[in-house]
């Protein structure tokens, strides 16, 4: 379980979380709404300790992010996995080192072929082919780059997955192939799911649970079916673009 606490936040002297509460149930997908610079990203970074907060705390499983200190770090960034919204793959490295970037020491003991078969195995749940394991990123397309990105997230079988606008910068064909995969992907694994978008269509069909964000707190949650009848007349106007909403 993931428990948000009071979070806050200033950057560039802008609040962009302010005070959220939010707990993230076990085997649940929650999908994270809201209009530009809301904090959605700042939100996940606090997570896996990429940033600090102001105020308040995440609990990873009971462990502090706020006060982790090196140790209680590791342990919480080997039960969260962080899909980047650019995908952050290193050029210099092919897809199969990229992808073992996912994997900690003690998950496969720096034995060549357990590794190996954990490389392979992440790829075929991303339907991608072995023969992309030599090749550099530069060498691929942005939709089978946010594949390997996918790849490197699960290899290692983390019990969270976090995914970062995962079908930013991709045509619609591909922003939805990706939507699909992601789907495909939590239901495989059966971990926990945490996603960023802005794709209403998306969040519709992949959230368990819907929170949608507003200056810097939560406007409102809910099941996907919740939203769709809900009299927030701000919260039917940012979502009414994907025409998922029905206003009875």
């Amino acid at each position: 379980m993931i428990q948000i606490q009071g979070l806050k936040k200033t950057l560039n002297q802008k609040r962009v979380l302010d005070g959220v509460h939010l707990t993230i149930d076990e085997g649940e997908t929650l999908v994270i709404m809201g209009p530009s610079g809301t904090g959605k990203s700042v939100l996940l970074k606090h997570i896996v300790g990429l940033m600090d907060p102001d105020d308040g705390d995440v609990l990873v499983d009971g462990i502090s992010v706020a006060n982790a200190n090196r140790r209680q770090i590791l342990q919480v960034r080997e039960r969260v996995s962080y899909v980047f919204q650019n995908s952050a793959l290193f050029d210099s490295l092919t897809i199969r080192g990229n992808i073992m970037l996912g994997l900690s020491e003690g998950r496969c003991s720096r034995r060549d072929d357990v590794c190996e078969s954990m490389v392979r195995e992440s790829l075929t749940h991303v339907n991608l082919e072995p023969e992309v394991l030599d090749l550099r990123p530069a060498e691929l397309s942005g939709g089978m780059q946010k594949r390997v990105a996918i790849a490197r997230a699960i290899v290692g079988r983390q019990k969270y997955i976090l995914y970062d606008e995962p079908t930013t910068g991709l045509d619609p064909v591909n922003a939805a192939v990706i939507a699909d995969l992601i789907d495909h992907v939590s239901h495989d694994i059966e971990g926990t799911t945490v996603i960023v978008t802005h794709d209403v269509e998306a969040a519709f069909i992949l959230g368990d649970r819907i929170v949608l964000l507003s200056h810097g707190r939560i406007r409102a949650q809910g099941t996907p079916e919740q939203l769709r009848h809900t009299e927030d007349v701000a919260v039917r106007r940012f979502l009414s673009p994907s025409s998922v909403v029905e206003v009875a």
